[in-house]
């Protein structure tokens, strides 16, 4: 699991109390993205990988890395209901 701070709060966080719990500076990345709602499976995620890196070879503005590994962000509690998630 992991979590996103902006920048700006990065010398202001606290520090964890939990010693399995670690703060890490990410250096700054471009990335590309797709949203969709519903359950994750390793089928979806692949199938949306597929589309998103078809669309992306045909763009002369970005280069698409081979052996990436596709990061899935999920923003809702588990109960949430399959057409409300956001992913």
């Amino acid at each position: 699991m992991s979590f996103v701070m902006p920048s700006k709060y990065g010398s202001d966080l606290p520090l964890p109390k939990d010693s399995s719990v670690t703060i890490k500076k990410v250096p700054r990345k471009t990335v590309a993205v797709v949203a969709f709602s519903g359950f994750v499976n390793d089928e979806e995620v692949k199938a949306r990988e597929s589309r998103l890196r078809t669309a992306l070879n045909g763009d002369a503005e970005f280069q698409v890395k081979d052996g990436v590994l596709v990061e899935v962000a999920q923003y809702n509690p588990p109960f949430t209901l399959p057409f409300t998630r956001r992913n």
